[in-house]
């Protein structure tokens, strides 16, 4: 069964990327409004890792890997997408529908 939209967003809206971020053990220093780390997804020596709190949004400019709080925990937990959609709504309370 597909997760309506408004589940989705109501999860992203619930959990702070750059908490979920740090919460994976990654360190963040805030530059301006964004903050800088390094990237959990390849090995680098140089912070090119950005996570934009107001837009829900991570990018890294070494690899190129990018997206919402869902698509982080996806790759960082290495896990599919209902899983991480899972892990994200138990983290913030959100009730999946068809769940208990």
């Amino acid at each position: 069964m597909p997760i309506p939209r408004t589940t989705l967003d109501a999860i992203k809206r619930a959990n702070d990327l750059v908490a979920v971020v740090t919460a994976h053990g990654i360190a963040l220093r805030r530059r301006g409004r964004t903050y800088f780390g390094l990237c959990p997804f390849h090995p680098e020596q140089t912070a090119s890792f950005a996570v934009s709190r107001e837009a829900g949004l991570f990018h890294c400019f070494g690899c190129g890997a990018s997206g919402d709080v869902i698509r982080f925990v996806e790759r960082a937990a290495q896990v599919s997408f209902r899983e991480a959609v899972q892990r994200l709504a138990t983290r913030a309370g959100v009730r999946l529908e068809g769940e208990r």
